[in-house]
């Protein structure tokens, strides 16, 4: 009879439902996957909009701030050096607008979240566990090798070294979720620490040094944002004494926090370091209308370098660094346009909490693990993939969507 209750759960799902449902899964298989899921849930979107004619919706100032950003790329791409690639950057970047309204709108039942989110906390477990057996073994469950890096892991991604960001961005709301669920020390919050030990085990494993900063800072704010003292003082105790663990017993994790602390103190001579410099430079000589989108890695080598001497690649594909990215290739323009549509986002939401937090709605915490992510992706002092790709953009804009979605309580 369990069985076929679950059964009926997911039976009653609507279609949007299931496409934010099956989101996970979809990053895991491939961008190919990705993108057709935000070209699906796009077309979807525009079909409810003109058929239920739901245009007030989209009277939102950050709705119409990225719309211009939107049409200011388009127009600068006609004069940078790739235009066409450019272009075509340009153009795709309306389906991440359309991915986040969609969630927004036609995800029609909030209550539907609870099947979602146990979805989705089933695969995060799944994907942390498929890394482990590639970590003891060399290769995971569906045969793929561990990419030949030393101390990283890719789990079932591959070649690709993203599983640590796949499990941090995807797990923060969640764990504010089932954190404030916790009343006092009982046994959910002995299962729930030993579910958030093994995830960030599984981070600090991987080696994505960023990841596993994030996942670990997220934590802190998310204490912060917990009124009950004896669960954070109990609760931070078994973190520390578990961080301590994992640096003391094992050389993969030390060679890590080793080469970070070296970064650190020598950032100018880094990899990151070189590219930060010859974005800098790019920027300066073209700081009014930037390069245009996907333009860094071709107007990069044209620039003399500096210090030639450099053991470091002088250029790559983008800055890694969100700010620096933005302003390389939209401008001081374009930077503004994007910033400025953001931060009224945020501040849309903020009003939504106020209301919310009268309300007392179970989903407030993850709500607030949303609003983090996104705090996550526009921090500046960190280094970043590339904003406008399909991997990076699609998980920010999940978040932005996922956010909107609950504040329809607040209505």
């Amino acid at each position: 009879m369990k069985h076929n209750n679950i059964f009926k759960r997911f039976s009653l799902l609507s279609f949007p439902e299931w496409l934010l449902l099956v989101f996970p899964f979809f990053s895991v298989l491939g961008p190919t996957y990705v993108n057709l899921l935000l070209i699906i849930s796009s077309i979807y979107f525009i079909y409810f909009l003109v058929r239920f004619k739901a245009y007030n919706y989209l009277r939102l100032n950050w709705v119409y701030l990225y719309l211009i950003f939107f049409l200011y790329v388009i127009c600068t791409s006609f004069f940078a050096t790739n235009y066409i690639h450019a272009l075509q950057n340009s153009f795709s970047q309306i389906r991440f607008l359309l991915f986040s309204l969609f969630i927004y709108l036609c995800v029609a039942n909030v209550k539907n979240f609870d099947l979602v989110i146990k979805t989705w906390s089933f695969f995060i477990l799944f994907v942390a566990f498929d890394t482990l057996i590639q970590f003891y073994f060399g290769y995971d469950i569906f045969g793929k090798e561990s990419p030949g890096h030393p101390n990283r892991l890719s789990g079932p991604f591959g070649k690709e070294l993203i599983v640590g960001a796949f499990i941090s961005i995807m797990s923060v709301p969640l764990l504010s979720y089932f954190y404030e669920k916790i009343n006092d020390f009982n046994f959910k919050f002995i299962f729930f620490f030993l579910i958030y030990s093994f995830l960030i085990t599984i981070l600090a494993l991987s080696g994505e040094r960023l990841s596993f900063l994030i996942f670990l800072f997220s934590t802190v704010i998310i204490l912060v944002l917990n009124s009950n003292f004896k669960k954070i003082l109990i609760f931070s105790f078994f973190l520390i004494s578990l961080l301590i663990i994992i640096y003391t017993n094992n050389n993969y994790v030390k060679n890590r926090v080793n080469d970070f602390n070296n970064i650190i103190q020598n950032f100018y001579e880094s990899s990151y370091g070189r590219l930060y410099e010859s974005s800098y430079l790019l920027f300066k000589n073209n700081y009014i209308f930037g390069v245009g989108l996907k333009n860094y890695r071709y107007d990069c080598g044209n620039q003399v370098d500096p210090r030639p001497n450099n053991i470091h690649q002088f250029c790559s594909t983008h800055p890694h660094n969100f700010y620096l990215e933005i302003l390389t290739e939209t401008g001081v323009i374009g930077s503004i346009l994007l910033l400025s549509s953001i931060t009224t986002l945020l501040l849309y939401l903020y009003k939504k909490i106020v209301v919310l937090k009268k309300k007392h709605t179970p989903y407030l915490p993850l709500l607030y693990g949303n609003i983090l992510i996104i705090f996550v992706y526009i921090f500046p002092i960190k280094t970043s993939g590339s904003f406008f790709t399909t991997w990076n953009a699609s998980f920010f804009w999940l978040n932005v969507g996922m956010a909107l979605l609950l504040t329809k309580e607040s209505k």
